[in-house]
């Protein structure tokens, strides 16, 4: 299985400080061979999209989210990634969440 990161997720990571920019990636490497990643660094977001993950992390510069979704047979997507400000995700990422996931569904 291969890791899809759409091109506006891509600046995002980079944005991201590099010890969390490498777990994330380390952590998707895994889930490429097969693990499965539970609570408390992954979670379903059900109530935004079948499919769609968010994967969470801590750094230096705070809480950071990776958001996901995996093809079964085809890739993991990485869609969006931020630093975390709020507890609960706001309606702007989850409108950007589900524009970004359309257009890997073409």
């Amino acid at each position: 299985m291969e890791i899809v990161v759409l091109k506006q997720a891509s600046k995002e990571l980079r944005d991201l400080p590099r010890e969390v920019a490498e777990d994330v990636f380390a952590l998707f490497e895994e889930l490429t061979l097969g693990k499965s990643l539970g609570m408390p660094i992954s979670r379903p977001l059900f109530s935004v999209a079948k499919g769609l993950h968010e994967l969470r992390l801590s750094g230096r510069g705070g809480e950071f989210r990776v958001f996901y979704v995996i093809r079964v047979a085809d890739a993991i997507y990485i869609l969006h990634a931020t630093q975390k400000k709020k507890q609960e995700l706001n309606k702007k990422t989850r409108e950007l969440l589900l524009l970004r996931l359309r257009s890997i569904e073409l």
